[in-house]
């Protein structure tokens, strides 16, 4: 099974570990994160004694996590519009290795770095999104994308009606892994 190159933002990460996903997150995508998110997640995350941090760290260490250097974007619309676009150095970062590698997907949870990648033709998702599509997909059971969503609605600034939606499609749903 080939698996989908996924490029992940710091906040997107860290809602995923701290939502139980990031065994199946990097079982079903091919997991890469720029050395800006790497800093954010793991290393000002472990300074804070965050779990989640450590868990980030060891899927890391055995590989299920690739850390990747962005190199600078060449003069294009690209380099242009993230210059000008107010997102953090993880969210720009992610962005760039996004743009610099084959990857299919951005894992992305900021508004603003949402906006770019509209503008830029990037496709990406959210934590819910995937959440929603585990469940749709049996990878997790309806339970455990209910509870997933709870914790995302919770660490996340999601707006209300975005999380509603997510929760009715998982509830809606029948079955799913036991």
């Amino acid at each position: 099974m080939t698996r989908l190159l996924v490029i992940s933002d710091s906040s997107s990460l860290i809602i995923g570990t701290k939502a139980g996903l990031l065994d199946v997150i990097c079982e079903e995508f091919e997991v890469e994160i720029p050395e800006k998110v790497f800093e954010e997640t793991v290393v000002a995350g472990k300074e804070l004694q965050k779990i989640d941090a450590l868990r980030i760290e060891e899927a890391i260490e055995e590989n299920k996590i690739v850390i990747r250097k962005t190199e600078p974007l060449k003069k294009s619309k690209a380099s242009k519009w993230l210059s000008q676009l107010n997102l953090d150095k993880g969210e720009t970062e992610a962005i760039k290795l996004y743009l610099q590698t084959n990857a299919k997907l951005l894992l992305v949870d900021d508004r603003q770095a949402i906006n770019a990648a509209k503008l830029l033709e990037i496709n990406w998702a959210t934590i819910p999104d995937i959440i929603v599509g585990f469940a749709e997909r049996k990878k997790i059971s309806r339970e455990k994308a209910l509870e997933a969503l709870k914790i995302a609605q919770r660490e996340g600034r999601y707006k209300i009606g975005f999380i509603l939606k997510a929760f009715t499609k998982i509830e809606e749903l029948k079955g799913g892994k036991k």
